[in-house]
């Protein structure tokens, strides 16, 4: 009895993890949000242009340098005349010694420590300039990541419609293939008693064999879609994954004026953005590298000390032994890193870059309104499209459930039959693909004018 339990508990367990996990298509457009590689890499971009706007406020901030050290020194003993003394009798002849550079006395350990912390006090522009440009490339890569989203919600889109017209296409090939295997027997079975004939049969054979083809490669672009869904979105190829829509249909077709489409795609499209950033960020930078020429005013507090035993300390205000000795002072300084050369070139080139992004601006001024222009016309033409098949592919049914109806009864042969058929078959797979293609070009007019999440 318990082992009937569990088998049982097994089996429900089994059945549910099994089941296959359903989105619709805002769904997997929130996932996908959270799943693509490329967004995330656009994210961590606008982290390290961040991350390089702290470093400029750094090089403003006060920066402190310390070295310790320990190295070998000469022992130096008996005063620094050559009586073995610190002092000089009056009346007599006193002579420095002059064997400081040799090791007479020994040798010892010296030890010293030198310390500074300097603030630039002004530079001319530079650092202003350098923040300023550092700024507004932080924001063109915060409009990167929206360009990343963009095309991650037309991705998703182009996979959930593709799916659902290749599997809308299979069924609906499927259905015809099943209404004419049914009169396949029968045929045979007329042509063999000499009431019909085999040209009949073979075109019957014949439509099947294509239908066949045709189911095949809608399986194929069913499947591939599925898991290009799968794999935007986040989920493992292995898993089961369903669509919430149990058939595609046309999507509201926008309102609004092609004037109207242009005037919101230049207010609200990414690279718009981008090309003002760019081209503020570039202006900031050819500052800074001018400003290169000039020095940088600094002040801050410097401090050594020394300390060597085994030498005897001089405590005399014209004598320096950098062995031992210590101090600390205040300063104010003016500093320079000049390389003409180099600095003409630095400018040179933030000009070139700069006359690049001017160029760049003016092409999205351009280029935006004709990707407006094209996905607007599409869109409508695709529309009207939609229409004309409607009424075509309602005909073609008719002419084919007709068709059929008139064959078994005798009052058509099957070249006929075969006619009706492929138009209603024509008809219903030009109609399912005009409709996916209708849904991703205003999927793509959002994108071209900017609409979509941000």
């Amino acid at each position: 009895m318990k082992k009937s339990y569990l088998l049982l508990f097994m089996l429900s367990a089994v059945s549910v993890g099994a089941q296959a996990q359903t989105v619709n298509l805002q769904q997997a457009t929130d996932m996908a949000m959270n799943a693509d590689p490329r967004i995330e890499e656009q994210r961590a971009n606008v982290a390290a242009a961040q991350a390089l706007i702290a470093r400029v406020e750094g090089e403003g901030g006060a920066r402190a340098s310390v070295n310790l050290y320990a190295a070998l020194a000469p022992k130096a003993r008996d005063g620094i005349f050559t009586n073995g003394t610190n002092t000089c009798p009056a009346g007599q002849g006193c002579t420095l010694r002059s064997d400081g550079n040799t090791l007479n006395d020994g040798v010892t350990v010296t030890s010293g420590i030198t310390a500074s912390i300097i603030k630039p006090l002004y530079t001319f522009g530079k650092l202003e300039n350098y923040k300023t440009a550092a700024q507004y490339n932080k924001q063109l890569k915060s409009d990167e990541v929206a360009l990343a989203k963009g095309q991650t919600w037309l991705t998703v889109r182009r996979a959930y419609y593709g799916y659902l017209t290749a599997r809308d296409t299979r069924q609906f090939l499927m259905g015809v293939r099943n209404q004419l295997a049914d009169a396949e027997q029968p045929m045979k079975k007329k042509a063999d008693e000499g009431k019909g004939a085999m040209r009949d049969v073979y075109a019957l054979e014949n439509g099947l064999g294509l239908l066949d083809r045709y189911i095949a490669e809608a399986e194929g672009v069913e499947r591939i879609a599925l898991d290009g869904l799968k794999t935007i979105i986040g989920v493992p190829l292995n898993d089961s994954l369903a669509v919430a829509d149990e058939h595609i249909s046309a999507v509201k077709l926008p309102d609004g004026s092609l004037p109207q489409f242009s005037n919101q795609a230049l207010a609200d499209r990414p690279e718009m953005h981008m090309a003002e950033s760019g081209l503020s960020a570039l202006r900031s930078y050819v500052q800074a590298r001018k400003a290169e020429r000039y020095p940088d005013i600094y002040a801050g507090v410097v401090a050594t000390a020394a300390f060597t035993p085994g030498r005897d300390r001089i405590n005399n205000p014209y004598m320096n032994d950098p062995l031992n000795q210590a101090f600390v002072t205040p300063i104010l300084g003016i500093k320079w890193n000049f390389n003409p050369g180099i600095m003409s070139a630095n400018v040179s080139h933030a000009e070139a870059d700069l006359r690049g992004a001017v160029a760049k601006a003016q092409l999205a001024q351009v280029g935006i309104p004709y990707q407006v222009a094209e996905a607007y016309h599409s869109v409508h033409a695709l529309n009207r499209q939609l229409a004309a098949l409607e009424k075509a592919r309602t005909a073609a049914k008719r002419w084919m459930i007709s068709s059929f109806l008139d064959f078994q009864a005798g009052l058509i042969d099957g070249g006929t039959l075969g006619m009706a058929v492929t138009g209603n078959v024509t008809s219903q797979v030009d109609y399912l693909k005009t409709l996916n293609d209708f849904n991703m070009q205003v999927a793509q007019l959002n994108v071209a004018t900017g609409d979509y999440p941000q």
